[in-house]
Formats: C-alpha cells, structure tokens, sequence
C-alpha cells in the first residue's frame, strides 16, 4: 500500500520519469477485490502474479550464480 502512495496510483503508461505510475504488485492489491473469479480480469492478475515471480526467479538465480561464481 505505501508503494500505490508513493507511485501516484495511476494506472496509465507514463510519457516521462516523473509521471504517476502503477506497480504490477500494485494493480494486483487494487484490482483483486474488484475481480469475478475465473474472469478474464481474475486471470489476467493471476498473470502478472506470473510475470512478478519469473522476474524475482531470474534475479535471484542471476545473483546466486554470480555470488558462487566468486568462491
């Protein structure tokens, strides 16, 4: 919820850095409540829930291979 505060909320693609924005995680906390399951709409979040935890996935393998790279 602080990061919906901090990004302005506002669910449109931005024309600058300065812009509000919207977070994956964010449309997922704003929209979940608002959608019928098993709706395109429901199903859609689950996708950027998707999207959200590949993106982790790859940073986190990047990193370990990096850190044990090292040793």
């Amino acid at each position: 919820m602080a990061v919906m505060m901090i990004t302005g909320n506002a669910a449109v693609l931005p024309q600058s850095i300065l812009v509000p924005v919207r977070t994956l995680t964010a449309t997922i906390a704003a929209e979940m409540g608002e959608a019928v399951v098993g709706s395109e709409h429901y199903f859609a979040l689950f996708a950027i829930g998707i999207v959200l935890f590949v993106i982790s996935f790859a940073i986190n393998v990047t990193a370990d291979l990096f850190l044990h790279k090292r040793q």
